[in-house]
């Protein structure tokens, strides 16, 4: 079984041209894991805030009740506050022990949040790089407490 698994992903990287780089750099990244927890009002990601390298995995895996991994971003219809050269992100709706994997390639702060509970404060945040890359991000149109457990859960993440 382990075989046919190594083989078909050889057979794809073949076939979809990948180069040795962009491999190696994919089989070098550390994958950081998010428990999802939570199913109505203690919805949460555990931990809210993860430093990461660029190229890293974050891994999210859904402990109980339905959630999604979604990107503040304009095609989620919500502002940006991830870097501007990154891809948004979306999960779509992830039940109890799913596991969605996402890749960070760009330096900066990604701030994500669930869908069914953002009103409730349910959001994270990846730091992608140096801390340095924490910047400021607008907040016209994010919900206060939003904007409250972001700020509380990575000033104490920077005060480690």
């Amino acid at each position: 079984m382990k075989f046919s698994v190594l083989t078909l992903l050889i057979a794809l990287l073949l076939i979809t041209g990948w180069d040795h780089g962009m491999a190696s750099d994919f089989f070098q990244a550390d994958t950081v894991t998010v428990e999802v927890k939570g199913t109505d009002t203690d919805a949460r990601f555990d931990p809210v805030v993860v430093a990461v390298n660029p190229g890293d995995v974050i891994q999210f895996v859904v402990r109980e009740g339905l959630h999604t991994v979604t990107a503040y971003h304009p095609e989620n219809r919500r502002p940006q506050r991830i870097p501007a050269s990154a891809n948004p992100f979306n999960s779509g709706l992830l039940k109890e022990g799913d596991t969605w994997m996402l890749q960070v390639f760009e330096e900066g702060m990604y701030d994500y949040f669930c869908m069914p509970h953002e009103k409730m404060g349910h959001v994270g945040r990846i730091i992608s790089g140096s801390t340095d890359a924490v910047g400021e991000y607008p907040e016209e149109g994010i919900p206060s407490v939003v904007l409250q457990k972001l700020n509380t859960e990575t000033e104490q993440f920077l005060n480690q």
